[in-house]
């Protein structure tokens, strides 16, 4: 077994220097908005994929006025207690330790500490660009997957190079038909993975929608990229590219491969981004995240951290109660403005009172 013990923080957005204890099962955040509730979620994603879920820019996450950020986790596999730390100055990369060893890439952290995070924004996840869904499928293969890390970073160099190739040169040339035939093999990876976890996926996401909605509503997700004819993935992904060479050449850009499929989730056959209600897509962002639960514990056999950032508001109490039920026997991270407004009738809760960057 797997559990988060302890988090401190020190010049972490608002915080000067905290420590945070949590319960082996519920620990609920509460405080008014604006407190640093969201900044410990936040922290806690920082150390299962190395990236912020709220930003790009790194100096952000450090306290307005200080250089630098240091954080660390404690937690407990299997009866040892081990722990993890970041610290990042500015101007440099983050650093990241494991057990005080130093590591010499940040993504060395991914599958460390799994961690599901279901927030307001994830129902972008539903309603969003075809990019946020793709986000969200490679963060959960980079987590089960080392390898897939590697080819996806290997597949954006790949495209990087044969943009640049492409806004330079307006005409053929042989060098493109090289990166073309990379970017089909690297590309390759990606799609057949995607592929297999979307199918697993959709499995577990009709069973939980079943269950949420009483048997009436039933869920499909579709990889829909432009190259199922019936060939294996990288003669048609090749053909594709190949085809449409001289249109690539015409725009200077890349526009084809798995940096643009599409992930299109359908719910009684109709598109969720597009004819779902609010309450629906909020059903379907919660049956998507317990799925997603399901799949990293099923490849990884660790159970991961339910990471909950003020979505209690945005579930009506039919939802809130089947959510209480998947959640009593896992550990999970809840904020929330309202202290009773999380009342699970069994289950060990800790509570935590933030206020302007301060537990109290």
């Amino acid at each position: 077994m797997m559990g988060i013990k302890k988090l401190r923080l020190k010049n972490f957005r608002n915080y000067i220097e905290e420590e945070i204890n949590f319960s082996d099962n519920v620990s609920l955040i509460y405080g008014e908005n604006a407190q640093g509730k969201t900044n410990i979620i936040e922290a806690l994603y920082l150390f299962s994929t190395g990236k912020s879920h709220r930003t790009n820019n790194t100096n952000e996450l450090v306290r307005h006025g200080e250089a630098f950020f240091d954080i660390k986790l404690e937690f407990e596999e299997n009866n040892y207690l081990q722990n993890i730390e970041i610290i990042y100055e500015k101007g440099d990369k983050k650093k990241l330790f494991i057990n005080e060893v130093k590591k010499e890439k940040i993504s060395d952290i991914l599958g460390v500490v799994p961690s599901v995070l279901f927030s307001p924004e994830s129902l972008s996840c539903i309603k969003g660009s075809p990019g946020e869904r793709r986000k969200i499928i490679d963060i959960v293969l980079c987590q089960i997957n080392k390898r897939y890390l590697f080819n996806l970073q290997k597949y954006n160099k790949i495209v990087k190079n044969k943009n640049a190739l492409l806004k330079k040169d307006k005409q053929p040339n042989p060098q493109l038909d090289i990166w073309t035939e990379s970017q089909a093999k690297a590309g390759t990876v990606i799609i057949d993975e995607r592929k297999s976890l979307i199918e697993s996926l959709e499995k577990k996401m009709k069973r939980i929608m079943h269950g949420i909605s009483e048997g009436k509503e039933d869920v499909r997700i579709k990889y829909k990229t432009l190259h199922e004819d019936g060939k294996n993935t990288y003669n048609s992904l090749l053909d594709l590219l190949t085809e449409n060479k001289n249109r690539e050449i015409e725009h200077g850009l890349c526009l084809y491969g798995p940096h643009r499929d599409e992930i299109e989730i359908l719910l009684n056959d109709r598109n969720s981004r597009l004819y779902c209600s609010q309450g629906q897509q909020r059903s379907l962002a919660l049956a998507l995240n317990i799925a997603i639960m399901e799949e990293i514990e099923e490849k990884t056999g660790k159970v991961p951290i339910l990471l909950l950032d003020d979505v209690m508001s945005e579930l009506d109490e039919k939802r809130r109660n089947f959510l209480y039920e998947l959640i009593k026997n896992k550990q999970a991270v809840v904020t929330s403005t309202d202290k009773t407004q999380f009342n699970m009738s069994d289950g060990n809760i800790s509570y935590i009172n933030i206020k302007n960057g301060t537990v109290v």
